[in-house]
């Protein structure tokens, strides 16, 4: 494994720059629109328009691969990126970002995209999994150390935004000047909404439930706590914690549920998330970090659980359409979560926060204790988690771990 993880080593320097800057953006979209005075539905049309993006750019970017190829792919896809945050700073109203927050969604999907291909055509089959968890923890490290660069500069100025746009232009240099051989293209994702809810109602509930929960998470996580008196660095900590804590329960929930029916894990984690929402609804803001460390350790792994869970019941043959049937089913989530969160959060203000997380969890839950109760599962299709993080490397598929090289 330590050979693959060296010889994709530009690949992962890249992703942890281009990941902190990410990460950095997406913290800083809802402070400053915050200060804008913008309504919270106004923050959950961005949010929304954000993930919007992302599932476009899932289905929309391969093409533009094959046609350019990765490397230019991504060098395109990066100023595509950089340009829409600095506009950002140039253009405050609110209809511009919007389009700008659609923008952002379609090039980060596309990087996304770029970037885990490659890492898949490059490591060789036997150390795929330790490959693909290096990256993950890649990922999960440079997404909390965006949120906790909250703190460098005041958020009221355009240094920030300036920050994010100067580490996604710095990724693309390790990208560009990579020795890695770029693979032909990536496949073109295809999947039927008959087929996914027919392999498994689990899956299907646990992807949408996900979806929705950290789409609220990301877009107007920081909003609330700016509302509710928090200081900007108990904000940056704050969010950072959550991705933490779905860090380091990811890899142990998904080898404890290895030879196990899954649907019960992911129940038990959705009641533990919806408990602890209440609990943070009413508790003291001063322990809310605290407490969003366990509410990610519950919520950030349902996903992958998820897709897990449906690869128990498919076929190589399929686990395309299906992976990609839980990528829109995780979309449409991200898509209306931000929306319904934030009307909870106007009627009845900054607690329907937390509180529209526990309903979303505990619905959920509830739907999937149903189906554990009226389904059996094949005991005899138990596959081995990988880890996959990010909602384009569920759906797009060239990490199915069970798939042939040749297949791919």
């Amino acid at each position: 494994m330590i050979t693959s993880v060296i010889r994709v080593s530009t690949l992962l320097i890249g992703v942890a720059i281009l990941l902190t800057g990410h990460g950095l953006q997406l913290a800083l979209i809802p402070l400053r629109a915050e200060l804008l005075e913008w309504s919270n539905i106004a923050l959950g049309v961005l949010g929304s328009a954000y993930f919007a993006g992302f599932l476009l750019g899932c289905f929309s970017i391969p093409r533009l691969v094959s046609r350019i190829g990765h490397v230019r792919c991504f060098a395109t896809l990066s100023a595509l990126l950089t340009a829409a945050i600095l506009a950002l700073t140039l253009l405050e109203t609110f209809a511009s970002w919007l389009v700008l927050r659609f923008v952002t969604g379609i090039a980060i999907s596309g990087l996304y995209l770029v970037i885990e291909s490659w890492l898949n055509e490059m490591a060789d089959n036997d150390a795929r999994g330790g490959v693909l968890g290096f990256y993950t923890a890649i990922v999960l490290a440079a997404m909390a150390t965006g949120q906790l660069l909250l703190n460098v500069a005041p958020i009221d100025g355009d240094r920030l935004f300036v920050i994010a746009a100067l580490l996604i232009v710095l990724a693309g240099i390790p990208i560009c000047v990579t020795r890695a051989a770029q693979p032909v293209q990536i496949p073109s994702a295809t999947f039927s909404p008959l087929l996914i809810v027919h392999t498994s109602r689990a899956a299907s509930v646990g992807a949408l439930v996900a979806g929705m929960v950290t789409a609220v998470y990301y877009a107007l996580g920081p909003a609330w706590g700016l509302q509710v008196g928090m200081e900007i660095g108990g904000i940056s900590s704050m969010m950072a914690l959550g991705i933490i804590g779905g860090a380091v329960t990811l890899l142990p929930l998904g080898r404890f549920s290895d030879g196990r029916d899954r649907r019960l894990i992911i129940f038990a984690i959705m009641l533990a998330g919806a408990v602890t929402a209440v609990f943070a609804a009413f508790a003291p803001v001063a322990i809310t970090p605290y407490l969003m460390f366990v509410f990610g350790a519950c919520v950030m792994p349902i996903q992958a659980l998820s897709l897990a869970h449906a690869s128990d019941n498919i076929e190589n043959n399929s686990f395309m359409e299906v992976g990609t049937g839980l990528l829109v089913m995780n979309a449409c989530g991200a898509i209306i979560g931000p929306l319904a969160a934030a009307q909870a959060m106007q009627w009845f203000g900054s607690s329907a926060f937390f509180l529209f997380n526990a309903v979303a969890l505990a619905v959920g839950g509830l739907l999937v204790l149903f189906m554990i109760h009226s389904r059996h599962p094949h005991q005899d299709h138990f596959t081995k988690f990988q880890m996959v993080t990010t909602a384009a490397a569920q759906g797009a598929l060239q990490l199915d771990p069970r798939a042939d090289p040749e297949s791919r």
